[in-house]
């Protein structure tokens, strides 16, 4: 069975499997703990390129992964003809630039978050990907946390009675330098809600669906551009209310995700922990529900997957872009 650059094959009649070669563009944190990993964990996939501005920096990732092409050229990544789909794992601002390049040499892409800059070039990048007939995913990648399964098989099987709202709190305790991509706009796209604030945003989407009306305010920071600390009070289209809370350079910041319901409500305090707490009428039941041990693996799986049966990744370009909506309405109404 070959349909696609020869890397699908057939193991007898009922069984199709396939390998498919990345590239990794940007080699920073996330990469290096954990996106790097996932995909030499994945049995369909195989990390044959990297990409990294630092030579020096390039060539001991490389070294440390096994990687046989590096690059500090992102085009250069993305016409090598071994590379079938591409990770970007860079600044926010080039995603849209790397994925329409990768898009049309070919590629599959799976993008980091938040997706793009503002949804005009989330929207380019689906287009891009479309016209060229490749996947395109974003990460992501807390939808696959097995707590997060679990809230949202109790709302909808109506445990928790009639959902009233959803609310979430995170920081980051990093101070960023003034000249961190996190903190440039034009680099980032914003502060706290475009980093963290975005993994939180994409859970609300996905348990509670579109989002009517978003009301924001916004404390500066003395020290960089982007904002240090936003809320955001949302209103769903089912009624449901919901409540982000998110902060850059604050100690011991919760990471605290909360339903509730008429009648019960659900609690995860740690939200890449592994237990989850459930209060009824019945009284309070403590549970465990433990994440992959490296957060990326279930996304790079679903997404290889994914291409194997022709179907769309879990987090797709459009979810991806349903979360920069809610951004750019944010921050256009931020007190």
């Amino acid at each position: 069975m070959h349909w696609y650059r020869d890397t699908f094959y057939s193991d007898g009649p009922e069984q199709a499997r396939m390998t498919v070669r990345w590239g990794l563009i940007g080699t920073g944190d996330i990469a290096h703990k954990r996106v790097a990993g996932a995909i030499k964990e994945d049995p369909r996939s195989e990390l044959v390129a990297v990409c990294r501005r630092s030579e020096p920096e390039l060539n001991l990732f490389a070294d440390q992964n096994g990687v046989p092409h590096r690059f500090t050229d992102a085009e250069q990544l993305i016409a090598l003809s071994e590379v079938d789909a591409v990770y970007i794992a860079t600044p926010v601002s080039c995603h849209c630039p790397q994925t329409i390049a990768a898009a049309n040499a070919g590629k599959h892409v799976l993008v980091e978050k938040p997706m793009a800059i503002d949804p005009e070039q989330c929207q380019q990048m689906i287009e891009a990907c479309q016209k060229s007939g490749v996947t395109l995913g974003v990460a992501y990648y807390r939808r696959f946390y097995p707590a997060v399964e679990r809230v949202k098989n109790l709302i909808d099987a109506g445990s928790l009675g009639r959902v009233l709202s959803i609310a979430c709190v995170t920081g980051n305790p990093n101070r960023f330098p003034a000249d961190d991509w996190r903190v440039v706009l034009a680099q980032g796209g914003g502060g706290p809600l475009m980093d963290i604030g975005s993994h939180r945003l994409d859970l609300f989407l996905h348990l509670f669906g579109e989002v009517q009306s978003v009301k924001a305010s916004r404390i500066d920071s003395p020290d960089f551009e982007a904002e240090q600390a936003a809320t955001l009070l949302m209103q769903f289209a089912g009624g449901v209310h919901g409540v982000l809370q998110c902060y850059f350079g604050t100690v011991n910041t919760p990471d605290r995700l909360e339903v509730i319901g008429t009648e019960g409500r659900v609690t995860i305090e740690d939200l890449n922990g592994d237990e989850l707490l459930l209060f009824t009428a019945d009284g309070m039941s403590r549970e465990s529900h433990p994440p992959a041990e490296n957060f990326h693996s279930p996304l790079i799986a679903d997404f290889t997957l994914a291409l194997q049966e022709k179907r769309p990744p879990m987090i797709s370009g459009h979810q991806g872009k349903q979360t920069n909506d809610v951004i750019e309405m944010a921050y256009a109404n931020a007190l």
